[in-house]
């Protein structure tokens, strides 16, 4: 340490916490929610350069090789987001989060398992090629069940095919207490297998659960009973906030049978049309407060807003690719009579709704400052402006707006929603 800075322990604990942070972090962490929170970039170190978030982990691995103090003081780092894989490594982690670790240098580190606040299970660690396959995956998570709050279930990446052909031990899966967030795609084929593979059941461990992001099509098979009755059983009495990436309308019709006192925020990532939520807006809609759209070239092909908007009559805030989505048009099939059933009718009041977010994320489609660019920007600010948002307040402008800001066309057609007593704010 002679040719490092002589700086106090907790300097030195600071400083690598700031090293190991990424743009994501906060993202992955998330347990309730934030507008434009729900993208994140996948865990990959392929390429010419890395993500953020592989880049943070190198940074955790590199830290504890610079010298003793430095392994001693960052070695806790390597500790707090695992990936629990059935393989060569699974001895030394469930051995350091049991026991802890013998440094080498005369110290050690008492068991690892508290650190620990998120964890990737992958469908390869819990995989049942024979009867009563011994998940050894599930006694690493047993370990940090405590302290866990953070739980993703990814597609494995690769070509390997990993065989679902019996069912998992009942309980194989442990409690999840302090679980306050589960990233969960769907694998038809493991979930046949049921326990930790099945999402109703790890539902049921987590009661504290507050943010849920689900996604992949559902076969047609789970709409029928046994599981259906298993989807009807699903109560999370603290979840205030639904993610929904990629579904199908099997998925949408075993959402809605879940019971969800507590939601107030959704965020919708990808569906292939607008009319296979209707489901979800007889059983949540008049619930939710907060709706955002993801960056989908979806919501550009069809008016989701519209459907969003009579779906959910209570809505608070609307957040949206500005560039990534069609400003709603009421008169328009789709627009409804407030029903829900975006059946026609009429034009809607939405007499609550508060705040619009936009966000300026480029679309390939547009190019910034161009005649078609202005022409989508006005067609959603005189949106805005109409009487169907009596009580707007704010549009808040999310993302780079610097190459606009200051254009006399931006002031130009911003100008009517300042008339109307709105502000408009870039964050």
């Amino acid at each position: 340490m002679k040719h490092l800075p002589a700086l106090p322990v907790e300097l030195w604990l600071k400083v690598f916490r700031w090293a190991t942070l990424d743009p994501w972090t906060h993202i992955l962490y998330a347990t309730d929610y934030h507008p434009f929170h729900s993208v994140v970039p996948a865990f990959t170190t392929t390429g010419p350069a890395l993500s953020g978030e592989a880049y943070a982990h190198k940074t955790k691995q590199a830290l504890p090789l610079v010298c003793k103090n430095w392994r001693r003081w960052s070695t806790p780092l390597l500790y707090e987001d695992i990936i629990i894989n059935d393989g060569d490594c699974y001895s030394r982690l469930a051995t350091a989060l049991e026991y802890g670790r013998d440094l080498e240098d005369g110290c050690s580190m008492p068991p690892c398992a508290p650190l620990v606040r998120r964890a990737r299970l992958p469908y390869s660690s819990t995989f049942t090629p024979t009867q009563n396959n011994p998940l050894r995956a599930l006694d690493v998570l047993r370990l940090c069940t405590e302290s866990l709050r953070v739980l993703v279930r990814g597609v494995d990446i690769g070509l390997v095919t990993f065989r679902f052909e019996f069912p998992v031990r009942p309980g194989a899966c442990p409690p999840l207490p302090a679980l306050r967030r589960l990233d969960w795609w769907h694998h038809n084929e493991a979930t046949r297998t049921g326990d930790v593979n099945s999402l109703p059941h790890v539902l049921a461990l987590a009661p504290a659960l507050t943010y849920l992001s689900v996604g992949g099509p559902l076969w047609a098979s789970y709409a029928a009973p046994p599981a259906a009755a298993a989807a009807a059983a699903v109560h999370l009495p603290r979840l205030a906030t639904l993610r929904l990436r990629h579904l199908n309308a099997v998925s949408v019709l075993q959402l809605a049978r879940w019971a969800l006192p507590a939601l107030r925020h959704a965020v919708l990532d990808h569906i292939a049309r607008a009319d296979m939520l209707g489901a979800l807006w007889d059983a949540f809609g008049a619930q939710l407060r907060v709706f955002e759209l993801g960056l989908s070239v979806r919501f550009f092909v069809e008016d989701f807003l519209a459907h969003v908007l009579a779906g959910c009559p209570h809505l608070e805030e609307l957040y949206y690719y500005v560039q990534f989505t069609l400003p709603p048009v009421w008169q328009a099939a789709g627009a409804g009579d407030g029903d829900g059933d975006g059946d026609g009718g009429g034009e809607r009041v939405m007499e609550s709704l508060r705040t619009v977010g936009l966000h300026a994320h480029p679309n390939a489609m547009f190019t910034v400052g161009s005649a078609e660019y202005w022409s989508h920007l006005g067609w959603h600010f005189d949106a805005l402006c109409q009487p169907t948002f009596p009580a707007l307040k704010r549009v808040v402008l999310y993302g780079d707006w610097s190459a606009v800001i200051h254009d006399a066309e931006f002031i130009r057609v911003v100008q009517p929603l300042k008339t109307k007593g709105c502000s408009v704010e870039v964050v």
